[in-house]
């Protein structure tokens, strides 16, 4: 129950909550961890008697049968080996486009979303694109950067990683920001400013995936404001990047979104990398928007 977590910032939230969001990323240090406290906000919007002034359903039908997983409007997928398969999507689909026979909200759950294959995933984005009353999608990750971000910037993004809290400084939000600023308004003339507003702040590899980090949170936050989306997470110096950046249309934000996944991945991946050609190449994939 979500009264056992009255300390925590996520069960603040969530008791508040006036409307849910159809979608939800729940991003974790460790899935099996904090499946509990997931499971708890799912009866929420399951559960008639959902702790409305919180209050606990010890001998609730309904919670007996989620906590064993044999209730038939929560559906819970899991890997099939070492990813998650179309099939097992089309077959979710499927069941859910059948009238819940208890009256009540229907919630699945996909359990290491990440694991998502390319066909999965965007089966899965054209059902979280035109979603239908009464049905709530919990997406449960411990990388979001790896998930389609198509399908991030539709969904409502929940950090229980409190153990993991990331601190953003304000230097790095203005100069990451006159980054994206630079790149979005002159593309592949920002190519002799590289060295002055990206490389001489961040020389390394560590450096640069932390900055990608950063650009990822920064364009997230406004992907997230122009969804009307609001999330659990407060960035601070909100104001600098939507003064700089708050005009860029939603096509561009996503696609500059997609750009930064796909490159700090690479980073990630590939050890002897030169960070010089690395840029190059990032400047004019972003670049590219244009002709979208």
């Amino acid at each position: 129950m979500l009264d056992d977590y009255q300390d925590n910032e996520f069960y603040k939230y969530a008791i508040n909550l006036k409307n849910y969001y159809h979608a939800y990323i729940f991003e974790v240090a460790n899935i099996e961890a904090s499946f509990p406290m997931i499971l708890a906000f799912a009866k929420m919007l399951i559960c008639k008697n959902h702790y409305t002034n919180q209050n606990s359903c010890p001998d609730c039908n309904i919670c007996h049968l989620i906590d064993t997983n044999t209730y038939s409007d929560l559906k819970i997928i899991e890997p099939d080996g070492m990813s998650i398969k179309k099939e097992q999507i089309e077959t979710l689909q499927q069941s859910l486009s059948l009238k819940s026979s208890n009256d009540t909200n229907q919630v699945y759950i996909i359990k290491s979303a990440e694991k998502m294959n390319a066909s999965a995933s965007n089966s899965l984005l054209k059902f979280i694109e035109e979603p239908e009353p009464g049905i709530y999608a919990f997406l449960v990750t411990e990388n979001r950067t790896q998930i389609l971000p198509t399908i991030l910037s539709r969904c409502n993004l929940i950090t229980l990683t409190t153990n993991q809290q990331t601190t953003y400084l304000e230097e790095d939000i203005k100069a990451l920001t006159e980054f994206i600023q630079k790149l979005h308004l002159e593309k592949e003339n920002t190519m002799p400013y590289i060295k002055t507003l990206f490389l001489d702040k961040y020389p390394d590899r560590d450096k640069i995936i932390k900055a990608f980090n950063t650009m990822e949170v920064i364009l997230s936050s406004l992907i997230n404001e122009k969804y009307q989306i609001k999330t659990t997470q407060n960035l601070k110096f909100y104001d600098i990047i939507k003064a700089n950046l708050g005009n860029i249309s939603l096509t561009d934000l996503i696609y500059y979104l997609e750009k930064v996944v796909e490159f700090k991945n690479m980073l990630t991946i590939t050890l002897n990398l030169n960070i010089n050609l690395f840029m190059d190449r990032f400047v004019i994939e972003v670049s590219k928007v244009e002709v979208m």
